[in-house]
């Protein structure tokens, strides 16, 4: 939404208000007009009266956080709200939040491209945007010798009734994949909650190897983690969750215990993913990936199996069988998701690929200079989502998901709501994961017709979550930069999404955040993992 207006102010206002400015700039709440700076007081009265007249400015602002007509949970700290001004000459911008319910104004002037409101304030502006929404503008002013305002930019956002209620467990990795892989010690994983006001805890640091995937059981009571122990890279545990975790040897199971064929490599168990129980989990077996790594920021890998069926592994008895259903070893099935009531498993699946392998004997990891584009176009890998029942592990009959198969497009990374109506998946023309046109989709989970989510943004969208109470949804994004940033956005009872709100204090230069999964329950007080040596 944009507006053009042109703003005359005069000179000596702007001057005195710069110079009596904090560092986060100058507040007024014009609902309480005791201690109000009468600067800003004039400030304010001349730009509404530059408004009335309703002239054009010379650039418009578009404001980049919060999104035009987000909605936030209750339960969220203040985000920082940022703009990028059409003048180069803006040196101050003067914020304005504005009520539909009679409230009076909340104004902000500030001296950079952005603001975060204070604790009080955004509790002020979050309780008076749940019956409508407020409407936030943004004012370019020049220069202490200017006396126009040339730039305006204005964006709506509501708050919901329905809070998240559940903490967020994420990764955060140095770029690109490559540097990564080589310096594991650098990952860190940290647990945020939205309503706290200081960043993220690091909860685990220092890895000297890969880890990944991690899962927590429905009530928060286990997690589970993909985790090369000893050597093995089919290494996984589940564990009671913990304010201090320690993971033991007996807390590891290994995929690699599968049977495998003389030519097979050693079975990893690839995109392993506990039940929401905590008493099984599930991966491919016997798989073969294909993996390139590219040295480039925004997509630095492409990676898919080429083979590969869906094993169970059971933690009351320790055995990994396959599931019938999901055992044809003519297709590849992966990265299989638990139904919450267990009941039903839906994977992504299609015909092997092992034809892209130089030798079979002896798979590789190619060094790639080519883009995720034009190796997608000479690697057209396309899956489909299937549908399985898990019948305590005796598995069924196979049927394609209704709206997520045989649509000219590669689909997966499937998620199940907590009430076991709805299905999010990542759809892209080609690939199963980190695609530049992924795009989060909903389907009923029976299948049937599927809706392209409002939340999406515009450079790849997936890595995505449910929250405990079935409401909010995290993703992961690189709409803004190279290195994906966290998003949430709420759905209701519909299955209709709105503008996402991005996790600003998730962020951190220099580093990708992906993975996030919602921590509910005791999960959510994980305060440290320590994996105890071999």
């Amino acid at each position: 939404m944009r507006f053009r207006w042109l703003y005359v102010l005069p000179v000596f206002p702007l001057f005195l208000l710069c110079h009596c400015a904090s560092p986060g700039g100058v507040l007024w709440d014009s609902h309480n007009t005791k201690g109000a700076d009468a600067r800003m007081q004039a400030l304010v009265v001349r730009v509404n009266a530059c408004m009335a007249r309703g002239r054009t400015p010379l650039k418009t602002l578009l404001v980049t956080s919060p999104y035009d007509m987000a909605l936030f949970p209750p339960d969220i700290a203040s985000p920082t709200v940022t703009w990028r001004d059409g003048d180069a000459q803006s040196r101050f911008w003067l914020i304005s939040v504005v009520f539909d319910n009679g409230r009076k104004p909340v104004y902000a002037f500030v001296r950079e491209p952005e603001w975060t409101p204070d604790r009080t304030t955004w509790e002020t502006i979050k309780a008076n945007s749940v019956s409508a929404p407020v409407i936030l503008s943004v004012f370019g002013l020049a220069d202490e010798n200017a006396d126009v305002v040339a730039s305006v930019g204005r964006v709506s956002f509501s708050t919901s009734t329905d809070p998240v209620g559940d903490a967020v467990f994420f990764r955060q990795i140095p770029l690109p994949f490559a540097l990564a892989s080589q310096s594991f010690e650098k990952t860190r994983w940290r647990m945020g909650h939205i309503d706290s006001y200081d960043p993220p805890a690091t909860v685990m640091q220092g890895v000297p190897v890969c880890a990944s995937c991690h899962a927590f059981s429905s009530d928060g009571k286990y997690m589970s983690m993909e985790y090369n122990y000893g050597n093995d890279g089919g290494a996984q545990f589940i564990v009671k969750t913990a304010s201090e975790i320690v993971v033991e040897k007996e807390d590891f199971f290994t995929w690699s215990d599968f049977p495998k064929s003389g030519l097979l490599p050693p079975t990893r168990g690839l995109f392993g993913r506990m039940s929401p129980s905590g008493r099984y989990a599930a991966a491919s077996v016997n798989e073969i990936s294909f993996a390139t790594v590219m040295d480039d920021l925004d997509f630095c890998q492409l990676f898919f199996p080429t083979y590969g069926v869906i094993g169970i592994y059971d933690r009351e008895t320790g055995n990994i069988r396959l599931l019938p259903g999901a055992d044809d070893y003519d297709l590849v099935h992966a990265n299989p998701v638990w139904s919450m009531d267990e009941k039903e498993i839906v994977f992504c699946r299609t015909e092997t690929r092992n034809e892209v392998h130089a030798d079979l004997t002896n798979v590789k990891t190619i060094m790639e200079t080519r883009s995720i584009q034009e190796l997608n176009a000479l690697y057209p890998m396309r899956f489909d989502l299937y549908r399985v029942p898990f019948n305590d592990g005796e598995g069924g009959r196979p049927v394609p998901l209704e709206g997520a198969s045989n649509n000219n497009a590669s689909n997966y990374f499937a998620r199940f709501s907590p009430d076991g109506k709805w299905i999010v998946f990542t759809k892209s023309p080609y690939g199963i994961m980190l695609q530049p046109d992924s795009e989060l989709w909903i389907v009923p989970a029976a299948g049937g017709t599927a809706r392209k989510m409002n939340c999406n943004r515009g450079n790849f969208n997936s890595w995505h979550s449910w929250s405990s109470n079935g409401r909010w949804l995290l993703f992961s994004s690189k709409a803004n930069t190279p290195y994906t940033e966290i998003f949430l956005t709420h759905v209701d009872e519909n299955g209709n999404d709105t503008a996402p709100v991005m996790l600003t204090r998730f962020n951190e230069p220099g580093f990708a955040a992906n993975v996030p999964e919602f921590a509910p329950g005791d999960a959510a007080g994980i305060q440290s993992i320590r994996i105890t040596e071999p």
